[in-house]
C-alpha cells in the first residue's frame, strides 16, 4: 500500500495501512507494526479484540549485494543502542530479538533472520550507529560461506592509503551532535574500547568509545560544543 510521510513535533515518519476493516487497522511506522482498534458511534457496543498484538520486530537492513543468510546483521537506519540481549556463542532462534534500537524516539527490536549462533558483536549499548553499520556477525550451518572475492593486485599507492588510514590515531564524531562530557585529559593513556566522550544526539546521551589505544595528544573539543559527522575529537600518539 501507499506509504504516507509525517511529520509530528519536527520528528519524521514513515506510515503505511498494512489492513482495513470497519473495527481494527494494522499500521506500519518506522518498520514496525501497530493493531489500532476503531471505534464506532453507531454501535451499541465496540468489539473487543481478544489481545493487542505485538509489535512485530524490524528485520535487519543488508547493504544491496549482501545476500539474506550472509551472516551479516546491520544496522537498518541510524540510531543509538538500546541493550544488546544476547552474547558472543550463544545459540539463536530465527526472529529472536538480538538488538533493540532507538531511532526518532522509538524503539525496535531487530531479530535475527536464521537459527544461527552469535559470532562476533561490533556495538555496545549506548553506542550511536549509523544506517548499514555492521552491528553482528552470524555463523552456523544456515549462514552462507562469503564467495572469495576476485580482485586486482593493489598498487603501492593503494596500499599506503590503507596504512595510513589504519594508523590514523584520531577519534572523529560518528554523528552530528553535541558534546556533554569529556572523559580523557591532554597526557593520558587511553585503551582501545574505553569510553572518551559523552555525546548528546537525537535527544539521546551516548557513550563514544576510542578507536584505539595510546596517549592523548591533542582534545579539539570541549563540554557544551556541536560537532559534525567526522569532525576529530580526539588524538592519540604512540
Amino acid at each position: 500500500m501507499k506509504t504516507y510521510k509525517l511529520t509530528i513535533n519536527n520528528e519524521k515518519y514513515d506510515a503505511r495501512i498494512v489492513e482495513y476493516s470497519p473495527t481494527h487497522a494494522k499500521i506500519n511506522i518506522n518498520g514496525t507494526d501497530y493493531l489500532v482498534q476503531i471505534e464506532d458511534d453507531k454501535l451499541n457496543t465496540v468489539p473487543k479484540l481478544a489481545s493487542q498484538e505485538k509489535a512485530v520486530p524490524m528485520a535487519p537492513s543488508f547493504f544491496s549485494g549482501t545476500e539474506l543468510g550472509s551472516g551479516e546483521v546491520r544496522a537498518p537506519i541510524p540510531g543509538v543502542i538500546v541493550s544488546i540481549p544476547v552474547s558472543e556463542g550463544q545459540e539463536v532462534k530465527k526472529g529472536q530479538t538480538i538488538i533493540i534500537l532507538e531511532a526518532m524516539k522509538m524503539q525496535s527490536e531487530i531479530a535475527s533472520p536464521l537459527d544461527a549462533k552469535i559470532g562476533k558483536i561490533y556495538v555496545k549499548e549506548r553506542s550511536p550507529i549509523q544506517e548499514g553499520d555492521l552491528m553482528m556477525i552470524l555463523v552456523g550451518a544456515a549462514v552462507k560461506p562469503a564467495p572469495s572475492p576476485k580482485t586486482p593486485r593493489p598498487s603501492v599507492a593503494a596500499l599506503d592509503e590503507v596504512k595510513s588510514a589504519v594508523c590514523e590515531k584520531i577519534l572523529r564524531a560518528p554523528i552530528p551532535g553535541s558534546i556533554i562530557d569529556v572523559k580523557v585529559s591532554l597526557g593520558s593513556y587511553v585503551k582501545e574500547g574505553d569510553i572518551a566522550l559523552i555525546l548528546e544526539a537525537m535527544k539521546m546521551e551516548s557513550e563514544i568509545h576510542s578507536n584505539c589505544s595510546g596517549r592523548v595528544s591533542k582534545i579539539n573539543v570541549s563540554k557544551g560544543d556541536s560537532v559534525q559527522e567526522g569532525d576529530p575529537l580526539i588524538e592519540f600518539e604512540d
